[in-house]
């Protein structure tokens, strides 16, 4: 019997630069940033039609989202060599932003609270073993070749589960994690405030030319298209699928005991679940302000013409994100523009 096939496909095809060295490692890649993230997508019911490899000019563009997921682009190479690929735990959290965009547009409050939560269920899921697609294959392949049970794909889990908590347990004391570099032993906390702030003072100074006009975004957005081979992605292993949701279940574990009766899951009604710093409103109340407008279905745009892109721009060693909103002329939505240390 053939491995058997989900048909609940997240991420609908892939595109990667034809023209571009090491073509297979770049689509590779893709799909590896997709799996990494696909747990945190079922949960909220999100879908990302295409997911494209971008090369463009602006050496600082790090990542586009086009009308709320139904095109993200995400750069996969060193600006300057097109050989060398950024490392994957960087593309992974480009695509973290990203994917908050569906639901919320400018940076604010939400947004990083948002973004801040699924950086912390990426980096439980990698604390559980979770590696992606593949994960099977490293030490956990299953006999015969029959769909997998819930209970032993939760077994499956926990060994894994123990097995990296034991690694981590030998690593523990490098205060790394996905975002974000490490404090060193014996630096000063003080001065990396400070630093952080002068870091943040000249992004100021130097981004009153980083934003795009509509014109701009469309031409970015086709170049890449233009450029790209279209993948169109297989069926995940539903024995893959298994495991992983079995892993997401053993994180919300975590978060239960964290919060206790406070718990709330993430959900497409509720993507920040407890991480957004609000709750599900009770079903007799009245509806709550601080609920997100519900995920747009990406295959049929209110407006043809409207680019929402979200782009992710460093400025040298230093890192700062710029939100553009554009919308067509005949609307009158202000641009935006704010950073991120």
């Amino acid at each position: 019997m053939a491995d058997q096939r989900e048909y609940d496909a997240l991420v609908i095809s892939y595109s990667h630069l034809k023209k571009l060295p090491r073509q297979d490692e770049a689509l590779h890649t893709l799909k590896k940033v997709a799996s990494l993230v696909k747990p945190i997508m079922r949960a909220r019911g999100w879908k990302v039609s295409e997911l494209a490899e971008f090369y463009p000019d602006q050496q600082n563009l790090l990542g586009l989202n086009v009308n709320k997921g139904q095109k993200i682009l995400l750069r996969l190479r060193y600006p300057g060599d097109r050989t060398q690929f950024l490392p994957v735990e960087q593309v992974t959290d480009t695509m973290l932003h990203e994917l908050c965009h569906i639901v919320h547009g400018p940076h604010d409050a939400k947004f990083h609270a948002l973004w801040d939560q699924l950086r912390d269920e990426h980096e439980g899921l990698i604390m559980k073993g979770y590696t992606g697609e593949g994960f099977l294959s490293k030490g956990h392949k299953l006999g015969g070749s029959g769909r997998v049970p819930m209970r032993e794909a939760r077994r499956l889990a926990r060994a894994a589960a123990e097995q990296r908590a034991q690694q981590s347990a030998r690593e523990r004391g490098s205060g790394q994690r996905l975002g974000g570099a490490p404090i060193q032993r014996g630096q000063d906390i003080r001065k990396v405030i400070t630093d952080a702030v002068e870091r943040r003072n000249r992004a100021n100074r130097g981004c009153g030319s980083t934003n795009f006009t509509e014109k701009e975004i469309q031409t970015i957005s086709e170049t890449a298209s233009k450029n790209g081979f279209r993948t169109k992605a297989e069926e995940d292993a539903a024995n893959e699928a298994a495991i992983a949701q079995a892993l997401w279940e053993l994180v919300q574990e975590d978060e239960k005991k964290k919060h206790g009766e406070d718990y709330v899951p993430p959900s497409a009604e509720f993507p920040e679940g407890n991480g957004g710093g609000t709750f599900l409103p009770s079903s007799t109340g009245p509806q709550s302000s601080n609920m997100p407008p519900p995920v747009p279905e990406w295959s049929r745009p209110a407006y043809a013409s409207a680019f929402h892109v979200r782009p992710i721009v460093t400025f040298g060693s230093n890192r700062m994100d710029v939100c553009n909103m554009h919308a067509p002329q005949s609307t009158k939505l202000p641009q935006l523009r704010c950073m991120r240390d």
